[in-house]
């Protein structure tokens, strides 16, 4: 075996998409003289929105200005008609932003972080068919929820058609072009899955669409605007739906206390997610006699509130049509054999195809620690053939890794969710209600979802753990989110003791689950709940940007006026000069090593 070539840096990076970059150029702003370096399995820079991933008609969810870094405004060349911007757009965003940082020679493409152990120094990274490693003082894991395929679990004999997941759709748009591609299986319920649909029929492609009858089922979509005039992502930006949607990060104060611990106000919370689930839905057709029947959530009433399989947005206006009117026939079923062309499901059906595309979701992208490190970590763990029930021998070492009764704490979250936020004690009815049950080898045990608990326990400020928040506002969360991180990994940012950072913990993952149910589950979903509440009470829970800006001693209220402040929408470029707020109060904050 030849010697390995070990390298030294101060930061390593995983991941080049929006948390990666900005977290790259925050540290550099702060420490110009570190050592970073950006490690990313892709060619480009920009993690789900890389080069090699965009496709036509890939359009983000979105609107123009609600989808940037918090300085650094997006071009307004090749929005659509609905001001909302493409995958291409995002694309050339993030190359811009990383070379106008000069980030680009510290990104080292094409590397994939094979295994991370501890070590003398901090971390040390081996690579996948690489004898090189890497050994950092700081690690930032930035891979975000979408970087590693779950496949499906199916039997396959001299397989003679292409089975991509939806993550390489755009690599496979050449051959779907081609006329010898004719019939096309897609699998799955994810927005990723719509979009792959849209883009087949649109091709002129013949599409068998695969559901499984005992997951969580089709998820939910928003039309662009509601009511057919307000921004469906700007009206979800508003810190009015901070209150229309109960969260644990917001239980205080007047407003709190009327729409959520009244049974009046309770009703008209319900009553406006009826109005969007209805509009939501008339806009669909489910209604309307066709296959589209077929797509309707599968859960009773306010669908677009409980997002169990997910909430999509309609990102171009002939989308409903194009699906309506295409050759398209959907099918509930499980997978079971591939045999050449032909694919065979456990009801005994065949079906002949070209070609696949499994939009299955995604895998264990931490699966560069052992199990042993996630249970310290307390990141979830997976069983590698199906990516959803942990070992023996990892559960015991989650117990043996972890000295907190997390068990009373979760017991006790429980119960202060259901009191605190009544909407929420009651799940509602969903077809396999086994989908949203509790499974605490995938709770996650990091302090604001970023920061390993055990380890800061310890005082070990050598790792931080980016982008596991699934908001409508990923920018302006990354921006935030990794200055908050940096400073903690900085030791410039104290913690609070044990049990504060447990209960905090605890609450929020219990709340996810029950606010968001299957979704909430899999990983920490927070759509609805990222902006700060309105109220100066000292003591109020605050929602997650808002938390954050709390810890850092700079202010989220950014607008003029009170009325601006509850029913204005809030864009990243709202907090363009946070980080220079900060540092203004303390300038010893910024400086070399």
């Amino acid at each position: 075996m030849g010697s390995r070539t070990v390298t030294a840096v101060d930061v390593a990076i995983i991941g080049a998409g929006w948390y990666g970059l900005v977290t790259a150029r925050t540290y550099l702003r702060l420490e110009p003289n570190t050592n970073v370096i950006i490690l990313d399995s892709d060619s480009t820079v920009g993690g789900v929105w890389s080069k090699d991933r965009l496709y036509p008609n890939l359009v983000a969810q979105v609107k123009l200005g609600f989808f940037n870094y918090s300085d650094t405004p997006m071009s307004k060349q090749g929005a659509t008609q609905s001001d909302l911007v493409t995958g291409t757009m995002i694309h050339e965003y993030l190359a811009k932003y990383a070379a106008d940082h000069a980030l680009l020679p510290r990104v080292r493409f094409n590397t994939t972080v094979e295994r991370a152990v501890r070590c003398e120094r901090g971390w040390r990274l081996f690579f996948k068919n690489s004898s090189d490693v890497m050994e950092t003082e700081k690690l930032i894991v930035a891979t975000g929820v979408t970087s590693i395929p779950s496949m499906p679990l199916i039997k396959t004999d001299n397989v003679s058609v292409p089975i991509v997941h939806s993550r390489d759709l755009g690599a496979s748009y050449g051959t779907l072009r081609s006329e010898k591609i004719q019939n096309v299986v897609v699998v799955g319920a994810a927005k990723s899955a719509y979009d792959a649909v849209y883009l087949l029929l649109s091709l002129g492609k013949k599409v068998t669409w695969i559901i499984r009858p005992n997951g969580a089922g089709p998820l939910a979509i928003l039309p662009t605007k509601l009511f057919g005039r307000f921004n469906s992502i700007a009206v979800a930006s508003t810190r009015w739906m901070t209150y229309m949607s109960p969260s644990i990060l917001n239980t205080d104060g007047p407003l709190y206390r009327l729409i959520h611990k009244s049974r009046l106000g309770r009703w008209c919370v319900g009553k406006f997610w009826d109005t969007v689930t209805y509009l939501s839905n008339r806009h669909a057709g489910y209604s309307d006699g066709d296959h589209v029947a077929g797509l309707k959530p599968e859960i009773d009433g306010k669908s677009v509130f409980w997002a169990n399989s997910g909430l999509g947005v309609v990102t171009l206006p002939d989308f409903w049509p194009t699906i309506h009117a295409g050759d398209v026939r959907i099918v509930r079923d499980n997978l079971s054999t591939v045999t050449e062309n032909m694919l065979l499901l456990e009801s005994g059906m065949l079906i002949q195809t070209d070609f696949m595309v499994v939009c299955t979701g995604w895998g264990d992208h931490f699966a560069m620690f052992d199990d042993e490190t996630k249970a310290e970590l307390g990141l979830p763990t997976y069983n590698n053939n199906n990516n959803e029930q942990p070992s023996p021998s990892s559960s015991c070492r989650l117990s043996a890794a972890d000295d907190i009764r997390w068990d009373q704490y979760d017991e006790a979250a429980d119960k202060s969710v259901n009191e605190r936020l009544p909407f929420l004690a009651q799940a509602p009815t969903c077809m396999n209600a086994h989908t949203n049950d509790v499974q605490p080898h995938r709770r996650w045990r990091l302090y604001r979802r970023s920061i390993p608990m055990q380890l800061a326990l310890k005082n070990d400020r050598s790792l931080a753990i980016m982008g596991q928040i699934h908001t409508v506002q990923t920018p302006l969360v990354a921006d935030i989110q990794s200055f908050w991180a940096i400073l903690y990994l900085l030791g410039k940012l104290d913690l609070p003791h044990k049990e504060t950072m447990a209960r905090e913990i605890a609450e929020w993952n219990a709340w996810t689950r029950k606010r968001y149910l299957s979704q909430g589950e899999k990983f920490p979903y927070s759509l609805y709940d990222f902006l700060p509440c309105w109220n100066d009470a000292e003591d109020c829970a605050r929602q997650y940007i808002d938390t954050l800006c709390k810890d850092l001693g700079i202010s989220s209220r950014r607008k003029s006026n009170a009325f601006k402040e509850l029913f204005q929408p809030y864009k990243p470029d709202d907090f363009n000069g946070f980080v220079d707020e900060y540092l203004a109060e303390r300038p010893g904050a910024a400086g070399g090593r």
